[in-house]
């Protein structure tokens, strides 16, 4: 999101518009693992999910949900039963439309006014990149049928072992083994993903912190060389 303290009046007037990426992947990657590790870099990171949430919240959302799905949609604090709602939506194409088209045009316009936001920043003192050139990082869930697909200028694939995808989602979110196969045959093919991306990280269960650390900070370093010496076709 903005910075707190962006430079307005550096003297650099022509700089390029913000360096757009985003993190895609299977699930159980761990892709916001490696976009906020991206954000200690200096990129202004935008979690989708994290939006959505908020937004499903709300009270006109959950009770509009309830009348549809049930009471149990909501838990025993008056808030949203997202164990439940995910596995309604992940089996069902038409609860999951019911959920995306209460949801997802705040999201869209929330990220919108975000990107809107960093786009007037300039020089952020901030920036790793070259002369403070805005860098920003997406987050978002289905990137490849998103309006945002076609908005970045790399996209970064967040690789792991299938065995290590299952085990995080099983232990982290409670899913019953089969659950993330099911739910990925419902997505664009990882190989296709992996196909779309301009880099690919590793990040498996065995890496360390400053192993996972390290690999990001190689591939900010390759774009920055990127950045720095463009070859003719970027």
């Amino acid at each position: 999101m903005p910075p707190s303290n962006p430079d307005h009046n550096h003297p650099g007037s022509s700089l390029p518009p913000p360096f757009m990426t985003a993190v895609t992947g299977g699930i159980g990657s761990g892709k916001s693992t490696i976009a906020k590790e991206f954000e200690k870099l200096g990129a202004h990171r935008i979690d989708a999910d994290e939006e959505a949430g908020k937004i499903l919240e709300r009270a006109e959302i959950l009770n509009e949900l309830s009348q549809t799905w049930g009471k149990d949609v909501t838990d025993s604090h008056g808030g949203a039963n997202r164990a439940l709602i995910s596995s309604i939506v992940s089996s069902d194409p038409a609860a999951r439309k019911t959920l995306e088209s209460l949801v997802h045009p705040e999201v869209r316009s929330r990220i919108d006014d975000a990107l809107a936001k960093l786009s007037t920043i300039g020089f952020d003192k901030n920036s790793p990149l070259p002369e403070g050139r805005v860098w920003i990082l997406l987050d978002i869930p289905l990137l490849e049928t998103s309006p945002y697909r076609n908005k970045v200028d790399r996209i970064l694939f967040v690789d792991a072992p299938d065995s290590d995808r299952e085990t995080r989602v099983v232990q982290n979110r409670g899913w019953q083994p089969g659950e993330r196969s099911r739910r990925e045959s419902a997505q664009f093919s990882l190989k296709d993903k992996k196909a779309g991306a301009s880099d690919v990280i590793q990040n498996a269960n065995g890496l360390s912190d400053e192993e996972r650390i390290a690999h990001c900070q190689a591939v900010l370093d390759s774009w920055i060389q990127d950045l720095t010496n463009p070859s003719p076709e970027n």
